[in-house]
C-alpha cells in the first residue's frame, strides 16, 4: 500500500491517465496534482541529499526548483555557462543580464554612466544610454511622500498575492513592478491612480554594449533617477 509521497505519485498517474481520456474535465485536477507532487518531490530530494550526503546533477528550467534543491547552481545560456554559485549568489548577485532576467522578476532601467555612478535616462533625452540597471521588485523603496533622489510614478494596478502585494506603476509609458509586504502595503495604501515616489535600495548596472558589469563586485552600485 503506497503512502505519503508514493500515494501522491499514484494519484498523479491516475489523474494523468484520466486527463488523456477526458482533457476538458481533468485539466484543473491534473494541474493541481502536478504542482503538489513537484513541491513534495523538491522537499524529498532536499532531505535525501542532507541525510545520505550524496551528489547528483539535475537539469531543469524551473528556477524555483533549482534554487530550493541545489547547493550549487549552474546557469546556462545556449550551451554556455553564464554563472556558477550558490542559490543565494546567483539570485542576489547575478553575473550577467541573462542571469538577472532568468532568475525571478526584474525591472530594467536604461541609464547613462557618469564615472562612479549611473543615472536613468529621462524621456526625450538625447544620446546613447550606455548601461542598463536591473532592480528586483522587492528592492524598491516606495512612499507617498517625495524621496530624495527618487522618481515619481502613478499606481496602475495592485495585486494581493498571498503574503505579498504586487504594485504596478506607470512612468513615461513604462511599467515598473514593486513588491511590498502586506504590512507595508497596509501603511502605504496603494491604489490605482495614486501618485507615489520610488527609489531602488539595490541595483546592478551592466554595460549595454557587452553585458559586462559596469562596476566592480565590491563597489556599491550608485544609481540615480
Amino acid at each position: 500500500m503506497a503512502d505519503g509521497l508514493e500515494a501522491d505519485v499514484v494519484r498523479l498517474n491516475h489523474a494523468t491517465d484520466y486527463a488523456k481520456r477526458f482533457p476538458d474535465n481533468a485539466s484543473p485536477y491534473a494541474s493541481t496534482m502536478v504542482f503538489k507532487v513537484r513541491k513534495e518531490l523538491r522537499r524529498w530530494l532536499r532531505r535525501l541529499h542532507d541525510e545520505m550526503n550524496i551528489s547528483s546533477v539535475s537539469v531543469t528550467h524551473d528556477q524555483e526548483e533549482a534554487l530550493e534543491v541545489a547547493n550549487r547552481v549552474v546557469v546556462m545560456n545556449r550551451g554556455r555557462i553564464e554563472q556558477i554559485g550558490s542559490p543565494d549568489e546567483v539570485y542576489s548577485s547575478p553575473a550577467s543580464p541573462f542571469v538577472y532576467q532568468f532568475l525571478g522578476n526584474v525591472n530594467v532601467f536604461h541609464s547613462r554612466l557618469h564615472g562612479a555612478w549611473a543615472e536613468v535616462v529621462r524621456d526625450g533625452e538625447a544620446g546613447e544610454p550606455g548601461s542598463i540597471a536591473f532592480v528586483r521588485p522587492h528592492d524598491i523603496e516606495l512612499d507617498r511622500q517625495p524621496i530624495e533622489g527618487g522618481m515619481q510614478a502613478v499606481v496602475s494596478r495592485v495585486h494581493r498575492i498571498g503574503p505579498l502585494v504586487r504594485v504596478e506603476l506607470e512612468h513615461q509609458g513604462e511599467t515598473i513592478e514593486v513588491e511590498l509586504t502586506r504590512e507595508r502595503a497596509a501603511r502605504l495604501e496603494p491604489a490605482a491612480g495614486v501618485s507615489v515616489w520610488l527609489k531602488p535600495r539595490q541595483a546592478k548596472v551592466f554595460s549595454e554594449a557587452n553585458g559586462a558589469p559596469a562596476f566592480a563586485p565590491e563597489d556599491k552600485q550608485p544609481f540615480l533617477f
